[in-house]
């Protein structure tokens, strides 16, 4: 019942159980499982402790207009020095090396070090609810202005999605999910109502991201930036879904805003509009082939050397599509470049560095290929006629 109801496999189910009634399993030689992950769990509370006795987290925190239920709803929470962290794990007997295991703490040339120090925190679960490991937002103007847990047998920010285990079950309700670039944009996208929204790790969508997407099936609405590193990501994203079969499109905002801000200032109609008329993965993608961040064309199209730069890169991303979808968005990159759809039905399915290999492989016939038999045939036909007919040899 579980698996089928929240979606999880046989062991993601068992684990949902035995921690829901308090029962301890027991692994056989599985290493990601044999880590004491109660430590995580422990630090975790600590940090959510440490939140409210720390007056410029919990004000960052209201100053982006987070409010104190989605505080407890995401477990939010605060980590201060590096020696505070360290001195909580040795007071209560935690084993430093499986903390370091863990990703918690690390150990340098001046001794053990807290990974997070005087960073907002949020912990990142697997599907199941199970604690993995935690991204961190800096408060005291850090270079790093986010981290996260680094990789452990548990934590793979490329496979991990935050807030996808309070998002699964509107997920599957609403058959759509939102996917965004930040912690906070998830916060309060759920605050606003958009409880189905989940952000990628400091790290664009990856590859490893897609059997997670694909359990539930859902339409997906990517919301990003409209910055430079925001088109690339959303660019490489729209790829990934488009050649993957996914349905649904991506959303940019500009000027600066992102979906924190429109919440934040009261703008929930006006976000909740954008996010019903995405753009789709193709025709986004065809776009920011042609066109930069900034809506400038990347080639001189009234050139034709230059149209046919673009029209090179344009057949080669449709050649990655599933040939029903190339032939159904071949149309609208014609008219980017303002060409005839034609030309780019020449090469539909089927990449331009492919046709030069196969063009210069059909250059050659082979002796016994049809069309030179067909030749061979004629020439007899025209020898056996003069022969039989000699006097009619001046034909």
């Amino acid at each position: 019942f579980v698996m089928e109801y929240e979606k999880l496999s046989y062991p993601e189910a068992i684990e949902k159980i035995a921690a829901l009634t308090n029962f301890n399993l027991e692994y056989d030689n599985n290493d990601s499982q044999v880590l004491n992950t109660s430590i995580l769990d422990a630090v975790n509370n600590y940090y959510q402790n440490n939140l409210f006795s720390n007056s410029n987290a919990l004000q960052y925190l209201n100053s982006r207009g987070i409010t104190k239920e989605s505080i407890d709803k995401f477990q939010i929470g605060y980590a201060s020095s590096s020696n505070d962290t360290i001195t909580y794990l040795k007071n209560n007997f935690f084993d430093l090396s499986m903390a370091i295991e863990l990703g918690i703490i690390d150990s340098g040339s001046n001794g053990l070090y807290a990974r997070f120090i005087e960073r907002i925190t949020f912990p990142i679960f697997l599907q199941s609810g199970k604690l993995v490991g935690f991204g961190g937002r800096t408060i005291s103007g850090h270079n790093a202005k986010y981290v996260n847990s680094p990789a452990t047998k548990l934590f793979n920010k490329s496979a991990l999605l935050f807030g996808y285990n309070l998002a699964r079950e509107s997920i599957y309700q609403s058959n759509e999910i939102i996917i965004t670039e930040g912690y906070l944009d998830v916060v309060m996208l759920h605050q606003a109502g958009f409880t189905n929204s989940v952000a990628t790790l400091g790290t664009a969508l990856t590859s490893q991201h897609i059997p997670l997407l694909k359990k539930s099936d859902a339409k997906v609405i990517l919301g990003y930036d409209g910055d430079k590193a925001g088109m690339e990501a959303a660019y490489k994203a729209s790829i990934l879904l488009a050649q993957n079969d996914f349905v649904g499109g991506v959303v940019i905002f500009q000027n600066a805003h992102d979906p924190a801000d429109y919440v934040k200032e009261g703008r929930v109609d006006e976000l909740k509009s954008l996010l019903l008329h995405p753009k789709y993965f193709v025709e986004f993608a065809l776009d920011y082939i042609v066109k930069d961040n900034l809506g400038n064309y990347r080639f001189d199209i009234n050139r034709p050397e230059e149209k046919q730069k673009i029209l090179v890169k344009i057949e080669d991303f449709l050649s990655t599509l599933k040939p029903v979808m190339a032939e159904e968005f071949k149309g609208y990159a014609a008219h980017l470049i303002n060409l005839h759809p034609k030309y780019i039905k020449t090469t539909l399915g089927v990449s331009s560095k492919t046709q030069k290999t196969n063009t210069k492989k059909n250059n050659y016939k082979r002796p016994n290929s049809p069309q030179n038999q067909m030749i061979d045939i004629t020439e007899i036909l025209i020898l056996q006629g003069i022969l039989n007919y000699p006097d009619k040899k001046e034909i």
